[in-house]
């Protein structure tokens, strides 16, 4: 079993006052449905300690069975953190938001003499709690209302006249960065108005410190334990397909229907629905979009034949990602001298 031999790998003695620095921190990576969470929850209660969930869309509060949130049940068995706590309507939260949060949960984890295990699919997120990755600019400002984000108002603007201004004030960065790539683009610019510092020297100067590299700055965290999930793809895509017969079997739809008009049936009558910021870019919601507005104002053959296209849609989505996620681990953690791996050829062990 993959639990017992990552049980071994991060085995510690009786926790003692004063000495959480000598207790690992573990993280579980790997693709969408190679058994994460089950992992997580196994080594979790084997090991007396906490889940801190790092994925970008369970942040959010809804849409439980499409973001495949653990249940409740699973909850009470070992604690959880970083699951729904951020307003479904919120659409700036970021990378750097994750990172400050989930760091003082992991201090505070390791300050109560337990194991910290990191679990999840958004391997940005991962990289960005344990390597020193990113660019802190000024705090964001914020009332009850609003939180100000430059880096969503330069979004807004046309894409060429964002990465002309970017070539401006730092050419290296975008030479790196298509026009189209609206959200690097404007990070960069952001970057660079807050701080008056270029992207590409934050990076150079994080890469130049002492355990830095090419692929960022030094690690953060000095006791380490990365296990990486993966079954062999032909195992993995059956395992995503019935994943979702399982998710429709558990009441996706109404699940989809209930969130749709509750968030967003509004914003597609006024044509102003974003399905590129916060949990409406969420795989599964996108892709019923036309079965959802349609719903009862077309034949029932045409809805069925949407409902359909929408399934096999999300079926195709979800294999694209797990390999997309499978190509960031090799090409980011793997090269990375901490990392190593758990293989199987079933999914589920």
């Amino acid at each position: 079993m993959a639990a017992v031999a990552a049980a071994r790998a991060v085995s510690v003695g009786s926790g003692l006052r004063g000495l959480q620095r000598t207790l690992p921190l573990v993280v579980i990576l790997g693709a969408t449905g190679t058994g994460k969470s089950t992992l997580a929850l196994q080594l979790g209660q084997r090991l007396g300690g906490e889940i801190v969930s790092a994925d970008s869309m369970q942040v959010y509060e809804g849409l439980d069975i499409i973001t495949n949130k653990v249940s409740a049940q699973e909850q009470r068995m070992c604690q959880h953190h970083m699951i729904s706590f951020v307003d479904p309507l919120v659409t700036n939260y970021t990378v750097v938001d994750f990172r400050n949060k989930a760091t003082a949960l992991i201090e505070d984890i390791f300050a109560r003499d337990k194991i910290p295990i990191v679990v999840g699919g958004t391997n940005y997120y991962i990289e960005a709690l344990l390597w020193k990755v990113l660019v802190s600019t000024k705090p964001q400002e914020m009332d009850t209302e609003k939180v100000t984000d430059r880096k969503v108002e330069l979004e807004k603007e046309d894409g060429h006249a964002l990465h002309k201004r970017l070539s401006q004030v730092d050419p290296e960065m975008a030479a790196k960065l298509h026009p189209h790539d609206k959200r690097k683009v404007a990070r960069s610019l952001q970057v660079f108005e807050e701080t008056g510092i270029s992207h590409s020297e934050f990076l150079h100067r994080q890469h130049s410190e002492e355990g830095g590299g090419p692929l960022g700055g030094p690690l953060k965290f000095p006791n380490l334990c990365i296990l990486w999930l993966h079954a062999d793809q032909t195992v993995l895509d059956e395992r995503l397909d019935k994943r979702v017969d399982d998710m429709l079997a558990a009441g996706l739809l109404d699940e989809l229907r209930d969130f749709h008009r509750r968030y967003n049936q509004k914003k597609v009558a006024e044509n102003s629905q974003d399905y590129q910021h916060g949990i409406f870019q969420s795989i599964g919601f996108k892709e019923f979009h036309e079965y959802l507005v349609t719903e009862g104002k077309c034949t029932p053959e045409t809805s069925n034949q949407l409902l359909k296209k929408g399934i096999e849609s999300l079926k195709q989505v979800t294999k694209r990602y797990a390999r997309k996620q499978n190509r960031w681990v090799k090409n980011r953690f793997l090269n990375r001298p901490q990392a190593c791996s758990c293989s199987s050829k079933d999914a589920m062990q």
